[in-house]
């Protein structure tokens, strides 16, 4: 279908998705006990909803044994990053967390230049500038830097990220697209469960603590963002994409503002998500 393969409707998948995922899944976990088995259930929810968008399309499997290897250590990072993004999304706005994202991108350009000897570009640097910046902004509380633990557990997070994504290269290219994200959200599912000790009538009880309508509207919403995500990069132009993607603090925002009554740091969250979007511009020319 024409429209399937627009990067435009793609990215409007993402920023709905991701807007949605945010507010859904900060509701469903106030009542998180245990943020391992919180983990773990949401990635089994996210693989369900992405098996059911496998016919979507094209089947393919790589036939290298490299890629399987690569996709096993890029999966062994991603089981950190979302415990950690877990966590952290517990104790911050979703505007604030979003917005932190975007320090992946910094690090991507520190480590490009460290380890593939790529040419500084000066709109590139002041755009990683003020990306560091605007997430700074967010740190202020009352003329102070306050930072907290979520705070470290998203910046930490966002490193890891951009280390796995320096691995990833564009290694989705060679499965069907659901299915990938199957083996991204299941794999670390079953490291996060072996390596924290965790049984079955643990995730049971963990899963009773939740709106389980919200619960499963956050599976299927993060399966469509990361999908929509890898679709809009494969069929757009990064430099126009990224920016767009960007969108989703300062729409965050407005939500939390609007039907959370959330008036805390708006203009702040604002003024550093105009800041994020101008800087995320001057990285992806």
């Amino acid at each position: 279908m024409k429209y399937f393969n627009s990067w435009e409707l793609w990215v409007i998948i993402y920023i709905i998705s991701a807007v949605l995922f945010a507010h859904t899944f900060k509701k469903a976990n106030r009542d998180m006990e245990n943020a391992g088995s919180l983990t773990i259930l949401l990635e089994i929810s996210t693989a369900f909803f992405s098996l059911l968008l496998i016919p979507f399309f094209k089947w393919s499997l790589p036939t290298s044994p490299k890629i399987y290897l690569t996709l096993l250590i890029v999966t062994i990072i991603y089981a950190a990053t979302d415990r950690l993004n877990i966590e952290s999304r517990y104790g911050l706005d979703p505007s604030t967390f979003s917005m932190l994202k975007q320090l992946s991108t910094v690090f991507m350009i520190i480590f490009g230049f460290i380890f593939f000897k790529e040419t500084l570009i000066i709109h590139k640097i002041i755009g990683a500038i003020i990306i560091i910046l605007a997430n700074l902004i967010l740190t202020f509380e009352k003329g102070k830097i306050k930072i907290n633990k979520y705070f470290i557990m998203s910046f930490i997070s966002n490193f890891l990220f951009a280390i796995a994504m320096l691995i990833n290269v564009n290694i989705s290219d060679n499965f069907n697209l659901a299915f990938y994200t199957i083996l991204t959200v299941s794999i670390p599912a079953c490291i996060i469960f072996i390596f924290e000790h965790h049984n079955i009538k643990e995730l049971s009880n963990e899963f009773k603590l939740y709106d389980k309508k919200s619960f499963l509207l956050s599976g299927l919403t993060w399966c469509l963002m990361l999908i929509s995500s890898v679709k809009a990069y494969q069929l757009g132009s990064v430099t126009i994409v990224a920016p767009l993607f960007a969108l989703t603090s300062i729409i965050n925002a407005i939500v939390e503002f609007i039907f959370n009554k959330n008036k805390n740091k708006l203009i702040q969250k604002l003024i550093a998500a105009i800041l994020l979007i101008l800087g995320v511009i001057l990285v992806k020319m």
